[in-house]
């Protein structure tokens, strides 16, 4: 400043993070749902494909990773290193889950209602 003062700097406390849930190889309606009840709860959704599974967690440290049972089936011991490496919980999806819109919506509620109300609490038992 001209009379030799520094400026001062505004302290702005930090908000908690949002939590996050990532969502791969689901239906389409699925995301959808987890689009729909995340919003309502302040939840992240981010819609990933398996090659960029890995570098996706890595950057943003989700609360859970929902993948369909084929997907897991398709490459499991890359899935368990991967959630291995992350504070995150991996939840299998089964195809009738993923398909049956009252279970589908129970399922998506519970992982989110859990989500919102622990956002920060590293590894978590959640349903699997």
């Amino acid at each position: 400043m001209e009379d030799g003062t520094k400026p001062r700097m505004a302290v702005v406390p930090s908000a908690p993070p949002i939590p996050l849930v990532i969502v791969a190889g689901c239906p389409a309606e699925f995301v959808a749902v987890c689009r729909e009840v995340g919003a309502r709860l302040g939840v992240a959704v981010r819609e990933c494909d398996l090659r960029s599974l890995r570098p996706t967690i890595a950057a943003s440290q989700p609360y859970a990773v929902l993948v369909t049972e084929d997907l897991y089936r398709f490459e499991p011991a890359s899935f368990d290193s991967i959630i291995r490496q992350a504070p995150a919980s991996l939840v299998r999806i089964d195809a009738r889950e993923a398909h049956d819109p009252p279970v589908r919506r129970l399922l998506i509620d519970a992982i989110f209602e859990s989500a919102a109300a622990e956002p920060g609490s590293g590894i978590r038992s959640i349903l699997t």
